[in-house]
């Protein structure tokens, strides 16, 4: 089954243009495939890699459960065998980029040139991005959106999750005044976060917005830490909502 992450990066043009970077910097070059999931299938139906490629072979380990030799009409390679294959670069088609190759070069302890059809531009760009499809943000924001009308927000928690959420999701019809977080109690004067003016607690606080949205993964605890602060009485709402059941879970964890 493919993830939103897959089904999002591979529509983009981005995604297209980086293509075809790769594959005019691997011509000529005898290159292994790693990756022959539901992803690669599509991939390959799209872009037909035999086409513009000189592949000697792809790499999975779902392989290791399988006797036949060909895979789609490429050769099949178990991963601990890769390096006794015959290539120049490995080009990893797998959306799981980062585990493999740190597989490649810490276990198989490879020194080649290893390239990446997905590679995330925010730190944990693929898990927090199927995070917030899997908890339904995509139809929780409209309703957000609403609810906030005509509402004055700030932000609270400027990391790459708010940094994720601001890149793939349309916030614009929030009223949001800017960002506070503990980092910004010490701000330069003009200072913005994304676009929005940064403030410290206490600015925030002064600011006496009608809603406090946190925009953390996790946002439980940081709630209570924050209830017996200068925003004691401020509203307090997620810009995730997630189910009591998952709450309970994430605070156990």
């Amino acid at each position: 089954m493919l993830s939103k992450y897959f089904k999002i990066k591979t529509a983009s043009d981005e995604f297209s243009k980086n293509l075809d970077i790769i594959f005019e910097e691997l011509k000529g070059k005898k290159v292994l495939l790693y990756g022959a999931g539901d992803g690669f299938v599509v991939l390959n139906k799209k872009y037909d890699f035999k086409q513009k490629l000189n592949i000697t072979g792809i790499a999975d380990l779902k392989f290791e459960k399988n006797n036949k030799n060909l895979f789609m009409g490429f050769k099949k390679v178990l991963p601990k065998n890769i390096p006794n294959e015959d290539f120049d670069s490995i080009l990893i088609t797998n959306e799981q980029s980062k585990k493999i190759v740190k597989y490649l070069k810490e276990k198989l302890r490879l020194n080649c040139d290893i390239k990446a059809l997905f590679v995330e531009e925010i730190k944990d760009e693929q898990i927090n991005l199927n995070y917030l499809y899997k908890h339904k943000f995509d139809k929780t924001l409209p309703k957000l959106v609403k609810d906030m009308k005509g509402k004055k927000v700030i932000l609270y928690g400027a990391g790459v999750f708010l940094e994720l959420i601001k890149k793939y999701f349309d916030l614009s019809d929030l009223n949001i005044t800017g960002v506070c977080d503990k980092r910004f109690n010490k701000h330069a004067e003009g200072e913005t976060f994304l676009g929005w003016r940064v403030f410290s607690v206490d600015e925030a606080a002064e600011l006496n917005p009608d809603y406090i949205l946190i925009s953390t993964k996790m946002y439980v605890g940081l709630i209570r830490s924050l209830e017996p602060s200068v925003l004691k009485d401020k509203k307090f709402r997620p810009l995730l909502k997630k189910s009591f059941i998952t709450l309970i879970q994430e605070a156990w964890r």
